[in-house]
């Protein structure tokens, strides 16, 4: 199980996510369009345990032979590149940063890198190139060793800035090797955020939730396996792997519930694909299409609690937390979404 934890980032093109992932970024089991990684200036040594050995022992990719001859060459006022694509990969591109060692030598931290890195993010988008999905390991926390909780805030604050500017953009992938500080990487984004004792609760404390859950997991892998274009790696699978783990957590519950409402409602809608639809048009579609009343309210419920858990502040009004009961109704409601889907919107 790869997914460690999630962060929705609320925009003014729906709801994103920022992912932290335990694995080793070169042999992540889904695609995505870019791999960022660091280098020191101009060094692109294999040494082992970097990503930079990684690439070349897993992919074959040889990093210093990219960076001869890259798609787009940034080096002498960004500090990065971009490699050419490739087609037998995981990613489409590399995306090398190089000198956060001196940067955070001179300043006392890495701000100028990182604004140059995702300001290259945004050019990518502009030129056109695909650029929806990107995975990073904690850039510095390597041989630059900087602390996790002095980089991690700052690369949260880029990327969220990054996802509600740059409209193309829909996840970023934070990927750590090592369990250890995957572990702390974990603790310090909840830290960060706030997070409250009740969003932190494991949903399957409850006996009603965890007779659901074996349902909605069911569910899930027939959706899964009944249709070729969701084999690949999604918030079905995401959510599969979590069930499984047994080790789901509310706000990860309430997150990926929402995240799966609109991968569903976006697959099955006669809505113009052009431009970015909101999950409540999706559900609006359907009330115009007769579904029942208390229907749509499973799913705005759904909605509901998957906006209030993707805010990471308490809210203002009253009650400004929810509680296993709200956990029980949210998970019902998942489920019943999931046999209507089945049923009539699968089914037509």
């Amino acid at each position: 199980m790869s997914l460690l934890n999630i962060i929705a980032v609320p925009t003014s093109n729906g709801i994103k996510t920022i992912e932290i992932h335990h694995a080793d970024i070169t042999k992540l089991d889904f695609k995505f369009d870019i791999l960022v990684l660091s280098a020191f200036k101009n060094g692109y040594t294999p040494i082992q345990g970097t990503v930079v050995a990684s690439l070349e022992n897993n992919t074959g990719v040889v990093l210093r032979n990219h960076a001869q001859k890259p798609l787009l060459n940034l080096k002498s006022s960004l500090n990065c590149w971009l490699s050419e694509s490739f087609s037998d990969l995981s990613f489409k591109h590399l995306l090398c940063i190089e000198g956060i060692e001196t940067s955070s030598n001179s300043e006392g931290n890495s701000e100028e890198i990182l604004t140059n890195l995702f300001g290259t993010l945004s050019l990518i988008n502009y030129k056109g190139i695909p650029s929806s999905s990107i995975a990073m390991p904690i850039l510095g926390a390597g041989l630059q060793k900087h602390p996790i909780d002095v980089i991690l805030p700052k690369l949260i604050q880029h990327a969220i800035l990054s996802l509600n500017s740059n409209s193309k953009l829909q996840t970023i992938y934070f990927v750590e090797l090592n369990e250890v500080k995957a572990k702390l990487i974990d603790q310090a984004v909840n830290t960060y955020l706030n997070r409250t004792k009740e969003k932190l609760e494991l949903v399957f404390d409850d006996d009603l939730v965890v007779v659901k859950l074996d349902a909605i997991l069911s569910k899930l892998v027939q959706i899964r396996d009944t249709n070729i274009n969701f084999n690949e790696q999604n918030v079905i699978t995401e959510l599969i792997e979590k069930i499984k783990d047994k080790k789901l957590r509310f706000f990860e519950f309430g997150i990926l519930g929402r995240k799966l409402l609109e991968f569903l409602l976006s697959n099955s809608s006669n809505l113009p694909k052009e431009g970015f639809v909101s999950v409540f048009e999706y559900i609006n579609e359907l009330k115009s299409n007769n579904v029942a009343d208390w229907m749509i309210t499973y799913l705005h419920t759904l909605r509901v609690f998957g906006n209030f858990l993707a805010h990471n502040s308490t809210s203002v009004n009253k009650p400004n937390q929810m509680n296993k009961n709200e956990i029980i109704v949210f998970t019902f409601a998942l489920d019943r979404f999931l046999d209507f889907y089945i049923d009539f919107i699968k089914a037509n």
